[in-house]
């Protein structure tokens, strides 16, 4: 082989090392980002259910301070209540199956 064939596949073999030093790196880079993505995800559910408890327990305190106050929003509460009854009913009515 000529001087100028070896000095190409020099060449070749040090691009080749330095695409494979980038692969890795951008490997354990992706490794990273998606071990990030998981806890992430997991974040994301615990917030949704705490976000679920917290709407819950405003919705019942709403509830408490109509019934409380009285006037104005009693129709609010009363409503509610009818819709609570009627769930119980139905939940009543399936066990009874």
């Amino acid at each position: 082989m000529s001087e100028d064939s070896l000095l190409l596949i020099e060449s070749l073999k040090n691009r080749i090392e330095a695409l494979l030093g980038e692969f890795g790196k951008v490997k354990r880079k992706n490794e990273t980002l998606n071990e990030e993505i998981v806890v992430l995800q997991k974040q994301k559910e615990q917030l949704e259910k705490e976000l679920a408890t917290l709407t819950t327990k405003y919705d019942n305190l709403k509830l408490a301070k109509a019934l409380e106050s009285g006037y104005g929003e009693s129709r609010i509460a009363k409503q509610k209540i009818n819709k609570i009854v009627r769930e119980i009913d139905k939940c009543m009515a399936l066990l009874n199956e």
